[in-house]
């Protein structure tokens, strides 16, 4: 691709991805064809248009509400489909993998991710989910806002520093692999349901860890990680929260670049600090500032264990982080659709066990689209 073809890729991304209600970043839709996308969208060098999910949309359709990944994956281990009903038994004959397991079809693996999205914090607070047709997709960052002038008749009117910079989704692997007892997946029916739960809920913190605090290297990179973001220290040696004076700075920040802040993410032992902080005279309960209240009153204050406790700051090894932020400007790109398969024969005495060794597989990125739209709060102690 030359430079031109580049630059107008770039463009026609920034159109789409740029300038939505309150700063967001978000369009409320495009002009477009009866037959096309609405929302969040890209296209690619060739013309195509890929829509970005939000949660409400979901991966799969309708009609897979009535199928249990989980009764899929015990009847497929146990060899015994009479408890199926007829799109199950449909689904389960499909694919079979390399290990001689199950392959999901991409209608119930649909199914599995969204689920996963459902218990993600990230994407309740906000992230779009996008497929991918190729493992490497290049979309467009911006930066920094033009501005508008007025002049007078003959006036010229001064350039605008915008910053438009290309981002590469480049899809890594995300794996789980668990091992069952045989005799636990035919005593209880259930079983299959709560292993393919679990699996989702390990994908989805996994996939809300790396959104953050994702390094960049062997893994997708996230927030904190990015140059572009606002970050308020706590201190040099960290500090413990005495009032909300922190979260109002971040908020302004982000508003400081014409963006909204609508979700803040911390760890638990943050989360609950806040909530126990009390006025010095009174000692009642002390009261948000507007800007934090609005957020907690759209459910938008969030905690995951997914932030650790353990950072250093200085002299401390128990600090903490605090993410705030417009989470619509986090994109999750997933390239193929979820892969499950097992083996009764691999592994360590596998076979002579009784037991199915279970893998999880799914290929995906995350990519952040306006840095400058979050901020954190770092070095955060316990008091």
């Amino acid at each position: 691709m030359n430079k031109t073809e580049l630059e107008e890729l770039v463009y026609q991304q920034a159109k789409k991805a740029y300038g939505g209600a309150q700063g967001s970043g978000v369009p409320d839709g495009l002009v477009a064809g009866k037959d096309e996308p609405t929302g969040l969208v890209f296209e690619d060098a060739e013309g195509r248009k890929h829509k970005a999910l939000t949660l409400k949309e979901k991966l799969s359709g309708d009609t897979f509400e009535n199928v249990s990944v989980g009764k899929i994956l015990r009847a497929k281990i146990l060899g015994n489909y009479e408890n199926l009903n007829e799109m199950e038994t449909k689904s389960a004959g499909e694919g079979i993998g390399s290990l001689g397991g199950w392959m999901v079809d991409s209608s119930v693996s649909s199914q599995m991710i969204d689920l996963a999205r459902n218990l993600s914090v990230v994407q309740r607070a906000g992230a779009y989910t996008m497929t991918m047709p190729t493992a490497e997709m290049r979309l467009v960052c911006i930066s920094d806002d033009p501005t508008a002038e007025w002049v007078q008749e003959h006036g010229a009117i001064t350039e605008s520093d915008w910053t438009l910079a290309p981002i590469n989704l480049k899809v890594v692997t995300l794996g789980v692999l668990v091992r069952s007892s045989i005799e636990l997946l035919e005593d209880a029916p259930n079983a299959g349901d709560q292993l393919s739960a679990s699996m989702s809920k390990a994908i989805a913190l996994e996939m809300d860890r790396v959104a953050l605090l994702g390094a960049g290297a062997t893994e997708p990179r996230g927030i904190d990680s990015c140059g572009g973001i606002s970050t308020i220290s706590m201190g040099t040696n960290g500090g413990a929260l005495t009032n909300y004076d922190e979260l109002s700075e971040a908020i302004e920040d982000i508003a400081d670049s014409n963006g909204l802040a609508g979700a803040i993410i911390m760890a638990p032992r943050t989360y609950f600090a806040y909530d126990r902080l009390k006025a010095a005279t009174t000692n009642n309960r002390l009261e948000m500032p507007l800007s934090v209240q609005e957020i907690k009153d759209k459910g938008k204050l969030f905690h995951t264990n997914q932030i650790g406790i353990a950072d250093t700051q200085g002299t401390e090894t128990d600090a903490s982080k605090v993410f705030v932020g417009d989470f619509k400007n986090i994109l999750y790109g997933i390239r193929k659709n979820l892969e499950i398969e097992f083996t009764k024969q691999g592994g360590t005495n596998t076979f002579a066990k009784c037991e199915a060794l279970i893998r999880c597989r799914l290929r995906c990125d995350v990519a952040v689209l306006r840095e400058n739209h979050f901020a954190r709060i770092i070095g955060i102690i316990p008091a």
